[in-house]
């Protein structure tokens, strides 16, 4: 049985998609407004749910896609920061970049949201982008930031 997807959780799934796009050098203002697009149908859900376009909350995904950007250089520093000495940035594979870059522009935007949510969801798109193999690394890493925010406010 398939279950209904709630409005937020499409809206993190088509960021990381934006996110990932805009990876490859495409124009930020063509991906939002393609993803803002009702008719567009380059969306590859590989989710087991009924999704329902009607319901893709716009407002969040704008501010968690667009913090991606104005955070840039504070959410690669983060991210940069809890690497091991061994990474860096641009050796992580494109996907796993986006599922981090989104997940940290969501704490950052929405602080007041339950890192268990956050992680929790964050861990289901890397599984539907078939990452699985990365689950512990980006629970670990999304926690080390949780805290390091935690600690600036």
């Amino acid at each position: 049985m398939r279950k209904k997807i709630i409005a937020k959780s499409l809206s993190r799934y088509l960021a990381v998609q934006a996110i990932f796009n805009q990876s490859f050098g495409f124009d930020k203002k063509k991906i939002e407004q393609d993803f803002f697009d009702q008719n567009d149908s380059k969306f590859n859900i590989d989710l087991d749910c009924e999704l329902d376009m009607k319901k893709f909350n716009k407002i969040f995904f704008k501010k968690i896609f667009n913090n991606v950007f104005e955070k840039e250089e504070y959410i690669y520093d983060l991210i940069s920061k809890n690497l091991e000495s061994s990474w860096t940035l641009s050796r992580l594979p494109k996907v796993l970049q986006a599922i981090l870059k989104v997940a940290i522009s969501e704490m950052i935007t929405y602080p007041r949201t339950s890192i268990g949510i956050i992680i929790t969801e964050y861990l289901m798109l890397a599984e539907s982008f078939s990452i699985e193999k990365e689950t512990n690394f980006i629970n670990a890493i999304l926690d080390k930031i949780h805290k390091t925010l935690q600690v600036n406010e």
